[in-house]
């Protein structure tokens, strides 16, 4: 039995698409220092006048979470190679242009709970899907990493989810 700690998770920011979910070795893995993922059920009530007992049925399914991710720079780096600036870096995960967000700026999350993705087996450690961010906040303390708190709500269904 695997048990997995904070230190095996991972987020990948990949193409929004609705196909598998192994992110390619181009696409950005992002260090992670936390992520939790909600998933909430909207039941409609079906109650009639004339019951004494709720009842209901079920509705849609709602699913938002957050990450806080590292802001950090590769060794050797140099400013103008890609993903090196902070702005880029804020670009992956939030749109600061004037022209607003559109449906274009719809990012697809891959969340990673254990140390590597299910190779050709049963076992899935990536929870998949599209999403927007909803919210980015800088964080800059003497002594500590800097580091970016995302919120995000999912749009449509989960493309992979954990083996249960």
């Amino acid at each position: 039995m695997a048990y997995y700690t904070g230190r095996t998770g991972a987020l990948f920011l990949t193409s929004v698409g609705t196909g598998g979910v192994t992110p390619a070795s181009s696409e950005q893995a992002l260090k992670l220092k936390d992520w939790s993922l909600e998933t909430t059920l909207e039941l409609l009530e079906t109650t009639t006048i004339d019951t004494a007992v709720k009842s209901y049925t079920p509705g849609a399914v709602s699913s938002t979470g957050s990450a806080t991710v590292l802001y950090y720079r590769r060794e050797g780096t140099t400013s103008t190679e890609p993903g090196t600036q902070f702005d880029q870096f804020l670009g992956k995960v939030m749109k600061t242009s004037t022209a607003g967000v559109v449906e274009s700026d719809r990012v697809g999350i891959v969340l990673r709970v254990g140390d590597t993705a299910g190779s050709g087996g049963d076992i899935k450690d990536d929870i998949a899907f599209n999403a927007y961010i909803t919210n980015a906040s800088l964080t800059v303390n003497t002594g500590e990493l800097a580091s970016v708190a995302i919120q995000f709500t999912v749009d449509g269904p989960f493309r992979e989810l954990i083996d249960a």
